[in-house]
């Protein structure tokens, strides 16, 4: 087979596995029935018409509710209006922006396709630059691209990732491209505005997208920075080499700031703000430090390894030993640091910047059980390439240290090193199939789908909302099952009086949504005594924020 043939046979496996990992993540989309919170403020902040604030008292319809989050025939591209709304809360605009444009060319409806389909879209360029990263940085071997492909592509964390209709995906494209971008500089020695325009436009882009860009550009700038300025093979005075420092910061900084002006608002998010004075307090708690990582390590284990992390790391450590105890047997020169950073300095430079930001975010990201993974979901695909790379790296040393020492027994040994990389990323697929079989894919809510049937079963039901005033958002988490409903009557905790009104009094049945509290007996006493007295009450089901009451009058 020819060096052509063998090329296009190689596209082609490359093309059926994003395919098959496209229908995979296809499919868990597909399977996915209710939202996070977090979702439906998504929807929420890029669509607004009115805001979803509930009136004491009164009745608001399931349309309405559904209204808020979806685009309506006079609200298409209002750009302006999604910018201004993200600076009431803590984010940049970017995704809301993209996700409202996609709302805006299918008025009038509210589905989970909207985003999905963003997601979708991103992950496949970010498969697409994992490749890439893949093929530049093991220097062109197939099976490398291949392992990092397919730990990638079945992750049970990235297709988490894709099934949650937030900006995490696209914060790991911007994060992936930018990497590539600097990979391709570090293996062609060429830094002109072909390399800085694009990196700056990244920058301006990926940090307008989450803030915890920033974390991932400081270490790979600072990365960035040693090279250019400690590299030897460039043969540059020092004088050039600082002028390289010099402009690529301005390339990074000047982005930045640019950022910074055209959205001043994220200043005050990242200061001011709840979540960056959390997560800078969080920062700072060095009692906390050893609990989160045990954390964040278990979840990369889990839900990144296919938990398989300890035998990877266990087989890296005994390649490495092995390696080294293979150099002292061989003899011969070291490898001066140097040039040891210089030749494999497209592995290194990521390296460093996957590290920072995993530490980083480790010490300040919220602790929501399974589904703190969103916040290391940007740099997984990262960690999948330079395990595997790693991994290639170790193996092919070991098989010139026998061939070198051994000539006869090269041939046997590569063979067999192969056999064990291979191997360990099999095991790694494997655990990874067997945590997408076992649900390990979040934010999919399909025990939503009875709720959703009980709500439309019983639309016509007069409904009775007992929210907290402090906390309405909490009502947001319910939405998908309040909008099946005709109309909701919505009532604060902080005025218990009997309700007054006729559809309540005249009904035979009224199921109540009743935010846990303190207050809730007295909230569905209420209910009752404007119901006109006796009734007997039902526990239908508990809600994460509230529970849902049936009560049926007595007559």
């Amino acid at each position: 087979m020819g060096k052509t043939e063998r090329r296009r046979t190689f596209l082609w496996i490359l093309g059926l596995l994003l395919m098959l990992q496209a229908i995979a993540a296809f499919c868990f989309c597909m399977k996915k029935t209710g939202f996070h919170y977090d979702e439906y403020y998504s929807y929420y902040s890029s669509n607004v018409s009115v805001g979803l604030a509930p009136s004491d008292r009164e009745w608001k319809t399931g349309e309405s509710i559904r209204n808020e989050f979806q685009v309506l025939p006079e609200e298409r591209f209002r750009f302006r209006d999604v910018v201004r709304m993200q600076t009431y809360d803590v984010h940049p605009p970017v995704y809301y922006l993209l996700l409202h444009a996609v709302c805006s060319l299918t008025l009038g409806i509210f589905t989970k396709w909207s985003g999905l389909a963003l997601n979708l879209l991103f992950f496949a360029g970010s498969w697409c630059l994992v490749a890439l990263l893949a093929w530049k940085i093991s220097g062109k071997k197939k099976e490398i691209v291949l392992g990092s492909c397919l730990l990638y592509g079945f992750c049970p964390a990235i297709l988490s990732g894709v099934a949650l209709v937030r900006m995490y995906m696209l914060l790991g494209f911007w994060i992936l491209l930018l990497t590539w971008l600097h990979v391709k500089a570090l293996e062609t020695r060429r830094r002109g505005w072909r390399f800085y325009i694009p990196a700056a436009v990244t920058v301006y882009l990926g940090f307008l997208t989450h803030y915890y860009f920033a974390v991932y550009l400081f270490f790979l700038a600072a990365a960035m920075e040693c090279y250019l300025l400690f590299e030897q093979e460039e043969h540059k005075s020092w004088g050039k080499k600082w002028r390289d420092c010099f402009a690529y910061a301005a390339a990074v900084i000047g982005a930045m700031i640019l950022a910074v002006l055209s959205y001043p608002a994220c200043l005050g998010h990242i200061f001011r703000g709840y979540r960056g004075t959390e997560a800078m307090g969080a920062f700072f708690d060095l009692s906390n430090t050893l609990g989160r990582f045990r954390f964040f390590a278990g979840l990369l284990d889990e839900y990144g390894f296919g938990s398989c992390l300890p035998a990877f790391l266990l087989i890296l450590i005994l390649l490495l030993l092995t390696g080294a105890g293979l150099a002292r047997r061989i003899g011969g020169k070291r490898m001066p640091m140097g040039r040891f950073l210089d030749r494999y300095r497209m592995f290194l430079v990521p390296a460093a910047a996957a590290t920072g930001y995993f530490l980083v975010v480790t010490k300040t990201a919220l602790l929501t059980a399974e589904e703190a993974n969103r916040y290391q979901i940007p740099v997984y695909g990262l960690l999948h390439l330079l395990a595997v790379c790693l991994l290639g790296y170790c193996t092919a040393r070991i098989g010139r240290q026998i061939g070198a020492k051994w000539s006869a027994a090269q041939g046997a040994a590569c063979l067999a090193l192969n056999a064990v990389t291979a191997l360990l990323i099999l095991l790694i697929a494997a655990g990874e199939l067997r945590g997408l079989a076992g649900g390990r894919v979040l934010f999919l809510y399909e025990e939503d789908a009875d709720n959703i049937a009980f709500a439309a079963e019983n639309r016509s039901v007069p409904t009775v909302y007992w929210y907290n005033g402090n906390l309405a958002w909490m009502i947001w988490d319910d939405s998908l099952e309040l909008m099946q409903y005709d109309e909701i009557y919505f009532a604060s905790l902080a005025d218990l009086s009997p309700i007054s009104d006729e559809r309540i009094e005249s009904a035979p049945r009224v199921l109540v949504y009743a935010a846990r509290s303190d207050d809730s007996d007295a909230a569905l006493e209420a209910v009752a005594e404007g119901m006109g007295g006796e009734v007997r009450t039902r526990k239908v089901r508990e809600l994460l924020y509230c529970d849902l009451y049936e009560l049926e009058a007595v007559r």
